[in-house]
């Protein structure tokens, strides 16, 4: 009943495809141990699940556009998030995950007040020390299964958001890297921006022609599948600051992830213009390759003599 798991963690440790299996068949809500639970049309579904070398947990996926979606790690409730107007959910715990081994799954409640679980739970098993972390989505029959992190899971830890760079009337551009010829969905609070390619190193780059306004925001990529499906998600807090609203035309205020040759590239067409930059902002930069979240560029014309 449980081969396609096994199939599925082929080269992971033996130990931990022990652990998830034994989990699987002796885990609540499985065989038969429970009475039945409802699974139907508008059953909340995970997309990903990952957790870093630190043990912080990344958990997103689908619903019913406006549902409360319930996670539950074995049959308590862990925390609960809204799916948004796209039916797109994320959920980030606040503490790291413990080692061990568990199941996750998750539940939303209808207007009628039933439950309505997905189809499928994920098994995840975490190292006492330095392993391999391995997580498993499986349908509850045991009869699909895929990996979402280990040895043989697609994408694993190779998207990112490397750089927002942004200037004083809210327009904005990011850049990253994600598997070489995968597609990136950059998104503002939930409201998507638009798309991009990762290219033969990996580098993508996206430029909104919408703008943001002063305040905090939140930047999500997406990394998408070969079915269209979510294979990879990062979320990146932002902030414009409104004290940019004052701010001469032509000036861009430093924030992490900047250099010189990336305002440059980005404002001139060249990254081999930075020196345009450096030239003009000499009393604030003492040194051409460490510049400073907080400061403040003057960004000269390129026509400059």
């Amino acid at each position: 009943m449980n081969r396609p798991l096994i199939v599925a963690i082929v080269g992971v440790l033996v130990v931990a495809a022990a652990l998830i299996l034994n989990y699987t068949l002796q885990g609540p809500g499985m065989n038969g141990a429970k009475a039945p639970i409802a699974i139907g049309p508008g059953s909340p579904s995970f997309d990903v699940v990952r957790i870093d070398p630190k043990g912080n947990m990344v958990m997103a996926g689908r619903a019913q556009p406006g549902a409360v979606v319930v996670i539950l790690d074995g049959e308590k409730e862990i925390g609960r998030v809204t799916a948004d107007a796209r039916g797109e959910w994320v959920y980030l715990p606040n503490t790291p995950v413990s080692p061990g081994t568990r199941q996750f799954s998750l539940k939303t409640i209808g207007k009628d007040g039933k439950d309505l679980f997905s189809q499928n739970v994920v098994v995840m098993s975490v190292p006492e020390r330095d392993g391999e972390i391995l997580i498993v989505e499986q349908s509850r029959d045991g009869g699909k299964s895929r990996v979402l992190q280990g040895p043989n899971a697609p994408g694993t830890g190779s998207l990112t958001v490397e750089s927002i760079d942004y200037s004083a009337d809210g327009k904005f551009a990011l850049s990253g890297k994600a598997d070489p010829g995968s597609t990136v969905q950059v998104y503002l609070d939930n409201a998507f921006m638009g798309r991009a390619a990762a290219g033969e190193k990996g580098t993508w780059e996206v430029e909104p022609t919408k703008k943001a306004a002063a305040g905090k925001h939140t930047i999500r990529a997406d990394q998408i599948g070969a079915n269209n499906n979510v294979i990879a998600r990062i979320e990146v807090p932002f902030t414009l600051d409104p004290a940019q609203a004052t701010m001469s035309p032509g000036d861009i205020t430093v924030i992490k992830g900047n250099s010189l040759w990336r305002i440059a590239r980005r404002n001139y067409g060249e990254g081999t213009m930075y020196t345009l930059i450096y030239e003009a902002n000499k009393d604030l930069i003492k040194d051409a390759n460490m510049i400073y979240p907080g400061q403040v560029f003057n960004l000269p014309s390129k026509n400059r003599p």
